[in-house]
């Protein structure tokens, strides 16, 4: 409790700490600046795929492993102050597994794995411009909300199992990333995964058998930011 009491701390002091820094910024010089009464709108896109034949895994050999996860977000906001803005985003998001191997028990199964979730981010960013503003370090803090469900069919040599999911997540954190303004209104974006809390409930049923649905509540601190999982997008300013 205690650990996770000072990196929760920790993370709004970051956040404060970013968007006093953005606000004290002096505009009278740049040509691209975020300027009180000023909207976004922004599209950003992720992908992660990954192929793997003979890996050994905790628990389990990989055979032959086909993965990938996208997510595409549509986002816009308004600047009520300079360098500060309010805005919300809506996402969508999809993951695909396709997994041969060998349990522990040296018995080949089958692995086919599908599911999909809506979002919606109240989210706030500060901007701290570098020179005359076309380059620009945007922190975006945002509290999300996921909606989402999935199906996973498992395949044995004597059976076949479903497995329907429901799941709900919350999240609580901070991404930073890079404005490139290459006109006053266009501008290419960056940002790196959130790093924060939340939390995923979920609601698993077995083969239709509603009397036995399983509910599994997970809650987790990531502090990490992974730079090789980019959101990459373009935003119109106006």
């Amino acid at each position: 409790m205690i650990k996770l009491r000072h990196n929760f701390i920790f993370l709004i002091g970051l956040s404060l700490f970013f968007n006093t820094h953005g606000q004290d910024q002096d505009l009278s010089e740049t040509e691209y600046g975020i300027t009180k009464g000023r909207y976004y709108t922004s599209l950003t896109f992720s992908l992660n795929s990954r192929n793997a034949e003979n890996e050994d895994q905790l628990l389990r050999q990989v055979i032959d492993q086909e993965r990938y996860t996208f997510r595409i977000v549509g986002n816009g906001g308004y600047a009520i102050k300079d360098n500060f803005t309010l805005g919300l985003s809506l996402g969508y998001g999809e993951s695909k597994e396709d997994i041969l191997y060998t349990d522990e028990n040296d018995a080949e199964l089958n692995s086919k794995r599908l599911q999909r979730g809506l979002s919606i981010t109240p989210n706030m960013r500060n901007y701290i411009p570098l020179g005359k503003g076309k380059l620009q370090i945007l922190v975006q803090t945002e509290l999300g909300f996921t909606f989402g469900e999935s199906l996973q069919r498992i395949y044995r040599s004597d059976n076949v199992d479903k497995i329907e999911s429901d799941f709900f997540e919350f999240d609580v954190g901070v991404s930073p990333g890079v404005a490139l303004f290459f006109t006053k209104n266009w501008a290419f974006e960056t940002r790196v995964n959130v790093a924060g809390f939340s939390t995923r409930v979920e609601e698993l049923v077995t083969n239709n058998d509603e009397a036995n649905r399983q509910r599994i509540s997970e809650t987790k601190i990531d502090l990490k930011l992974n730079l090789l999982e980019l959101n990459l997008g373009v935003a119109y300013y106006f």
